[in-house]
């Protein structure tokens, strides 16, 4: 039962973000790759931050490129 009502609390989230997205592009979208992680897998906070810190690196390497260097 719980993984039901976490999954559809995951799909609403999915949902929401497109919706909203689409409504207002952003110009940057920093993409962190934690679609393996649930929504209470707290004991995995290292490895989100790991990643984040990852993906926010790689989307400042091209914002350096693009001469959109953040202040």
């Amino acid at each position: 039962m719980q993984d039901v009502c976490l999954s559809s609390i995951d799909i609403m989230q999915v949902t929401i973000t497109r919706t909203r997205l689409a409504a207002e592009p952003p110009d940057f979208v920093v993409s962190p790759r934690l679609a393996h992680l649930h929504l209470l897998d707290f004991h995995r906070a290292r490895e989100a931050i790991d990643e984040g810190k990852r993906a926010a690196g790689e989307i400042l390497a091209s914002l350096h490129a693009l001469g959109n260097t953040p202040t």
